[in-house]
């Protein structure tokens, strides 16, 4: 049985500073994992092509901690592959500003009454030598039990960095927003939009000191310039 969506865990890799050219656009629900019940449980993952043309994409299961009594480790892109197979021989095609919903991950549960906690992690890339600068990684947390478990699903709030902060800092956030930094004093010293990826926000006109900035208008965080 499906329950309510828990959360993904999407984590962008990368030197340069540029936008991402995939996000997650969906995740499947949460399942129920009884560790009683020989079964094999489902899970998708729809990704989205936010670039301007045509990207061909593979996926691979760049790390999978098999603590668990059942295998979680085999995955569905372009064909099935079981969990000796780490990178995917084919790709997906995704036309611009298009979703795929290829991509199904897959827990196998023997009959063994085990509580266990497991971790995999599916990486997607443009199939161009595996550009390593522009990434999307998601990581997928099992648990299972003798009741149930759950296929755990997180998306990782926005990152900023450095912190105290000189020149510039950057944004890093899987969804657009707005950045509005607020003084001390609670005027507002700066606004401007951010995007899904990594964002470079330079501190000109901001004085050293510390301010309060947020991206959905409700949760403040601390931010210091120190040039």
């Amino acid at each position: 049985m499906k329950k309510l969506l828990l959360s993904i865990l999407i984590s962008f890799t990368g030197a340069s500073i540029s936008a991402q050219s995939l996000v997650v656009e969906e995740m499947d629900t949460v399942l129920e994992v009884n560790s009683t019940m020989a079964a094999d449980y489902g899970f998708h993952i729809k990704v989205k092509n936010i670039t301007s043309s045509s990207v061909d994409i593979k996926v691979a299961r760049a790390w999978s901690s098999p603590n668990c009594a059942f295998d979680s480790a085999y995955f569905c892109w372009d064909y099935c592959y079981d969990n000796v197979t780490d990178t995917s021989i084919g790709s997906v095609s995704i036309a611009s500003n298009a979703v795929s919903n290829d991509f199904s991950g897959h827990v196998y549960s023997p009959n063994s009454s085990a509580t266990c906690t497991d971790s995999t992690r599916y990486v997607f890339f443009i199939d161009e030598g595996k550009n390593t600068s522009d990434t999307l990684s998601v990581w997928v947390y099992i648990s299972a039990g003798p009741t149930m478990g759950t296929v755990q699903v997180q998306v990782e709030e926005a990152k900023l960095y450095p912190n105290p902060a000189k020149n510039y800092f950057t944004i890093e956030s899987y969804k657009s927003g707005t950045l509005v930094v607020y003084n001390t004093v609670g005027t507002k010293v700066m606004q401007r939009p951010v995007y899904p990826g990594k964002n470079a926000v330079p501190t000109q006109g901001l004085s050293n000191g510390v301010y309060l900035y947020s991206l959905n208008g409700k949760d403040f965080k601390r931010l210091v310039i120190n040039k």
